[in-house]
């Protein structure tokens, strides 16, 4: 039966072979049949070529077609996620995107962080097309935030402050070309603003009228910030900072790291006035003292968060103050004052058992020390003891023992054994520890 298949199909092929041969035999130019054949090959080239074309076509078009079917809201989503000078490149791509980019919730937030850009001229085109619908007001934006931007100028700043009044954050890192002048305008004219980041504007020293000018803040003028950021902003003296403590009586946190013409008066006017401070950040202010932390420590119980990282003049007098008064200290670095020891860190573990954070690194601390801090503050979450050359595995071993909890440990620098780091390994499940020891790896 399978023969009788095979001889079937050799006829049909033979059959189909004499029908072509019989075409090829009546060619119109009178050649012989076996010279004329048909260009098979070439034909197939360009059926594939075509069918190749045509697939390309087909993905193209389901592609653009998948992306056509994003709803509005949906592409609004993915667009929230570029920077406002990234926005605007994207709003070149089409005439969907140009729409779409300017969604108000698009510009809630508008963050810039490229040094190139003009950001006086920008600021002016982008104000102009978010007024279009509140005429001389810009309603959406309430953050905004420009980074290493050294194109801004006082005339941007002011457009800012003119323009969005509903501003609730700014944040200006690195821009030294800002004066006070600009902080001036900007904190009385945004009435609801709560957060100003100035962090590396060397420029700005306070927040009052620049000098020869006749308005001033009154007396009983307030401003309404509870976040004040001005790290590295070397020119803030005492003076400047009294101004601040005055007119701005409800801050929350305030951040002044490396201002290094402060002194203990300027930090008393800020304990007189911002009876609500919770954050305080005085690190590298080498002219501060003990006397520092006795103001300070009449905040009370309301001190959550204290730094004062590499002020030399800090001692056990400064950390007792305190640890008497603020009972609900969660965090506190004394890193490099090398006059704190174990005696101020007794005084600290028996009165401050709700602690979390503590960084004590290179001071004058032994195993006592560190027993009472493992003994009385159980919810120790993160230490360092970097540099404590006095520190050994007992203390390590104990502290492991009694904070189970502790997530995370810098021991850089320090005398232990590879014990001491499995002893931890082993009671500390979760901490992440900090070494320079080949060994522990």
């Amino acid at each position: 039966m399978r023969a009788t298949r095979r001889q079937r199909s050799a006829s049909r092929s033979l059959s189909r072979s004499r029908r072509c041969l019989s075409t090829d035999s009546s060619s119109s130019d009178g050649r012989p049949p076996s010279l004329v054949r048909p260009d098979t090959g070439q034909q197939a080239m360009k059926a594939a070529a075509a069918a190749t074309a045509a697939r390309g076509s087909n993905k193209r078009r389901s592609t653009a077609c998948y992306f056509r079917q994003l709803t509005d809201a949906v592409v609004v989503r993915v667009l929230s996620h570029l920077t406002s000078d990234e926005l605007c490149v994207a709003g070149r791509t089409c005439h969907r995107w140009q729409r779409l980019m300017w969604h108000p919730h698009l510009w809630s937030s508008i963050v810039i962080r490229d040094r190139r850009i003009d950001l006086d001229r920008a600021l002016e085109v982008l104000t102009n097309r978010l007024m279009q619908a509140t005429p001389n007001v810009c309603h959406p934006s309430t953050e905004i935030t420009f980074s290493c931007c050294d194109r801004l100028t006082d005339s941007g700043l002011a457009l800012v402050a003119a323009r969005c009044p509903e501003l609730r954050q700014l944040t200006i890192i690195g821009c030294k070309t800002i004066s006070n002048a600009a902080m001036y305008q900007l904190v009385t004219r945004c009435d609801v603003l709560e957060r100003l980041n100035v962090t590396g504007c060397s420029a700005v020293s306070h927040l009052s009228p620049p000098d020869g000018d006749t308005a001033s803040l009154q007396p009983g003028k307030q401003i309404y910030l509870t976040n004040l950021d001005m790290t590295d902003c070397y020119l803030l003296d005492d003076a400047g900072l009294k101004t601040i403590a005055l007119h701005c009586q409800q801050l929350t946190r305030l951040y002044l790291r490396r201002c290094t013409r402060l002194t203990d008066v300027g930090v008393q006017h800020v304990a007189m006035n911002c009876c609500m401070l919770r954050e305080i950040s005085l690190c590298d202010c080498h002219r501060l003292t003990d006397f520092t932390l006795r103001e300070l420590s009449k905040l009370g119980s309301n001190l959550r968060y204290l730094s004062m990282a590499k002020c030399e003049k800090v001692s056990d007098v400064g950390v007792e103050y305190i640890a008497r008064h603020c009972a609900k200290l969660r965090y506190l670095n004394v890193r490099g004052c090398e006059a704190v020891s174990d005696h101020g860190l007794l005084t600290l573990a028996d009165n401050c058992p709700r602690l979390r954070s503590l960084d004590i690194g290179k001071c004058d601390v032994t195993d006592a020390g560190v027993e009472a801090l493992a003994q009385r503050c159980p919810a120790l979450r993160k230490l360092s003891i970097r540099a404590c050359g006095l520190v050994t595995d007992k203390g390590v071993i104990l502290l492991a023992y009694y904070c189970r909890a502790l997530l995370q440990l810098n021991i850089q620098e320090c005398n232990l054994s590879a014990d001491a780091y499995k002893t931890v390994k082993r009671f500390c499940k979760q901490c992440f520890i900090e070494h320079t020891n080949p060994a522990f790896y």
